[in-house]
């Protein structure tokens, strides 16, 4: 009678020889382990807090036994060794940016997985150094992950605290760039800037209590507010009066007390920041008020331009006659006294076929707050289709709401006007709303994209750059 045999296999030995794999990099071991015993990789990832062979291959720059792994078990990567490190921070720590960006292409989200104090990878890239390994990591995290700047340790730090608070200057000149031309709105930016930890510190706080006279001068253009106190009741301006070293704090002290205005309070700013602010709320907005926003914008678009063309009364045909009838009070006004190009070009004669039959004033009630609703439904679209489109199809939209636009002035000045004089008072209006309000909506737009894309190439070239 044959014999059978059981093959014993140590949970123990499986665990160390797994972990020697991992240190040394032996794929082929992993899949010898797996081929013992299947479910093996299904028991490592059950147990909490526990150093997993990811863990190991990370902290040993062990980069393709890490992705294959990953590639077995990709639910390894959020766990929690028993320091609270996952293996991205692992990798960070032990400064192999290669492994951390490898880890990051797999999982962008890696990034903000909170660990030992709330600490999360991309806190720990704050911290690691200036060197140009980190500044590059930092910025591909800012840029595939743009939220973890908003993320907070337990003792209630920012990245711009941390910064700070390790007088890391060239990171935090990438997160504070990073942070203004990124698609947060203007409000969001100025929260942060002025966020506070549990000690009640601004990073204005910590940047005084270090004695960093560049990082005040970069918080104080960007419009931190220099009057909020600390859980001490201290502003930063107090802080550096008190302090033991006032050689050191004398640039400091100048610097703030020298701020008479920041850059929300230029005027041109102050414009672009509105309409960033504008945008982002209509990039965050929920797609089903974006879309009732859409329809009713559209709705406002149709309803002003059929009525441009269709004005109460009607207009006059082109077989009419001289009507003088009371309810059509027409006055043809200037007709004769035009003088120059302008106004010859401007000039017609009263009754002419397409002529509202209303008189001058009552034709201007009518079709100035018109035009104007129309234009401002026409702006609110553009903020909308900008920040919910790619660039081809909101700039081919424009173009075409740029056209109807343009045929509603050019009616109401040419075709509709009843005679010369509203014409004239028409074109001045559309001036004012095609010339200055659209001109300048279009400024605006061209100066965010530029400023977004030179930010962008600012960052990459800046973390290339030798420290």
């Amino acid at each position: 009678m044959a014999k059978s045999f059981s093959i014993v296999i140590d949970p123990a030995s499986m665990e160390e020889r797994a972990r020697e794999a991992a240190r040394i990099g032996d794929i082929d071991v992993l899949y010898e382990l797996i081929w013992e015993k299947p479910d093996f990789l299904h028991e490592v990832e059950g147990r909490e807090f526990y150093d997993t062979p990811l863990h190991v291959a990370a902290a040993s720059g062990r980069t393709e036994f890490a992705m294959e792994l990953l590639g077995l078990k990709p639910s390894l990567a959020m766990k929690l060794n028993q320091d609270g490190w996952s293996p991205l921070h692992l990798a960070l720590k032990n400064g192999d940016t290669e492994t951390a960006f490898s880890l990051l292409e797999f999982n962008k989200d890696l990034a903000r997985v909170k660990g030992n104090n709330g600490y999360t990878p991309f806190h720990l890239a704050v911290t690691m150094g200036d060197s140009i390994d980190h500044l590059t990591l930092l910025t591909t995290i800012l840029n595939d992950c743009p939220k973890c700047i908003h993320d907070v340790t337990n003792r209630n730090d920012t990245a711009l605290h941390l910064a700070a608070g390790e007088n890391k200057l060239k990171a935090f000149q990438v997160l504070l760039r990073s942070l203004l031309s990124s698609e947060c709105s203007t409000r969001r930016i100025k929260k942060l800037l002025n966020f506070k930890n549990r000690n009640g510190d601004t990073v204005l706080h910590i940047a005084a209590s270090k004695n960093q006279p560049k990082i005040l001068g970069l918080l104080t253009r960007w419009g931190v507010d220099i009057r909020l106190k600390n859980s001490n009741k201290l502003t930063a301006t107090e802080i550096l009066e008190q302090s033991e070293n006032q050689q050191d704090s004398k640039e400091c002290l100048r610097i703030l007390r020298s701020q008479r205005k920041n850059i929300f309070q230029s005027p041109f700013l102050f414009i672009f920041y509105l309409v960033r602010q504008l945008a982002s709320e209509a990039k965050n907005m929920s797609s089903e008020r974006s879309n009732a926003l859409v329809v009713v914008t559209v709705l406002i678009l149709t309803a002003t331009y059929q009525a441009a063309l269709s004005p109460p009364g009607g207009v006059f045909q082109a077989n009419s006659q001289n009507n003088t009838s009371p309810a059509m009070d027409i006055h043809s006004g200037s007709k004769n006294s035009s003088t120059g190009k302008l106004n010859k070009f401007l000039e017609k004669g009263s009754y002419a076929a397409g002529s509202s039959v209303l008189s001058t004033r009552k034709f201007l009630w009518f079709f100035i707050p018109n035009i104007g609703a129309f234009c401002i439904s026409f702006i609110v679209t553009c903020f909308v289709l900008i920040s919910n489109l790619t660039v081809f199809f909101w700039s081919t939209l424009i173009v075409a709401l740029t056209m109807l636009l343009f045929c509603l002035l050019v009616s109401a000045v040419m075709v509709i006007s009843p005679n010369t004089e509203s014409a004239d008072i028409m074109f001045q209006y559309v001036y004012i709303l095609a010339y200055f309000l659209s001109g300048l909506m279009y400024i605006i737009i061209l100066v965010v994209v530029f400023i977004r894309v030179y930010c962008r190439i600012k960052n990459k070239r800046y973390a290339r750059q030798k420290p």
